[in-house]
């Protein structure tokens, strides 16, 4: 059955969370009363914050961690696995070592989206192998560790290659498509890179492991071009057995977002019965 969460932050205020880090159990209380089954939790690092104090918050709104998003190290921190400095490459790399451990006691992915952006021009063939590299021991630790580690299909515009879902499969073919790396696959990001919806799932099968749901503006479903009922049908008629997250912008206002998403939800679980 398709699970699904939101973004929220614990840490540091994001752009796709409709509550502040201040208010990070408020957002809690929302989820659980909104009807979600997790939260997809911001963490940029480990200054200040208690994971397992974070688990057990969970724990006691009835709800599981689905993934650890990476991405505010990017720009707060300026990480990336695509840097030209081996300095940067090896604080990249121990960040994701801290995310993993953290997946273990959360139970969660990790996500990889934003830290493989590189910030200068490489061809294709020279991005998959430096990604791969720098990817490696990362691979190494979760598989270790338990973790699977989730890279998100990101637009052209966020980076540079490895942006639909067939380039996607393509990389996890490079790197020899290990049990524990799976696919993160955003619609609003596919919406500018992949044609057909319903192939692109076809093609990742079970490599697709979390979904994201934002409209094509990035808003809150409902307030773009998409069909969220059809996106939804379509995953689950291929069999998708992940969680599908919440990660919009807070468009047209973060008081939709939280006054909407209950909702939402409740009539995409009606689908899964059949009902129209």
């Amino acid at each position: 059955m398709i699970k699904f969460s939101a973004t929220l932050t614990c840490q540091y205020d994001a752009i796709f969370s409709p509550f502040r880090a201040a208010d990070f159990y408020q957002g809690l209380a929302w989820l659980q009363e909104s009807g979600f089954d997790a939260a997809e939790l911001c963490i940029s690092d480990y200054n200040d914050i208690d994971i397992k104090t974070i688990a057990k918050a969970l724990a006691a709104h009835d709800l599981k961690c689905t993934t650890i998003a990476s991405g505010q190290a990017r720009k707060r921190d300026g990480l990336s696995l695509l840097t030209q400095d081996p300095a940067v490459l090896q604080r990249t790399q121990q960040r994701i070592y801290r995310h993993i451990d953290a997946a273990a006691t959360l139970g969660s992915y990790v996500t990889i989206g934003s830290l493989r952006a590189s910030g200068y021009s490489l061809s294709a063939d020279n991005y998959c192998h430096l990604l791969a590299e720098g990817l490696s021991p990362c691979l190494d630790y979760a598989q270790r560790s338990g973790v699977t580690l989730i890279i998100e299909a990101l637009n052209r515009y966020e980076v540079e290659h490895i942006n639909s879902a067939a380039e996607m499969v393509s990389f996890l073919d490079f790197i020899g498509s290990p049990s524990h790396v799976g696919i993160l696959w955003d619609v609003f990001h596919a919406n500018i890179e992949d044609q057909h919806f319903a192939q692109a799932i076809q093609l990742m099968g079970t490599r697709l492991r979390h979904v994201h749901f934002a409209d094509s503006n990035r808003a809150f479903p409902g307030y773009g071009h998409l069909s969220f009922d059809d996106i939804y049908r379509q995953l689950q008629f291929s069999g998708y057995q992940g969680a599908i997250s919440l990660e919009c912008l807070n468009q047209p206002s973060s008081q939709v977002v939280i006054d909407e998403s209950g909702p939402f939800i409740r009539r995409l679980r009606q689908l899964s019965l059949g009902e129209k």
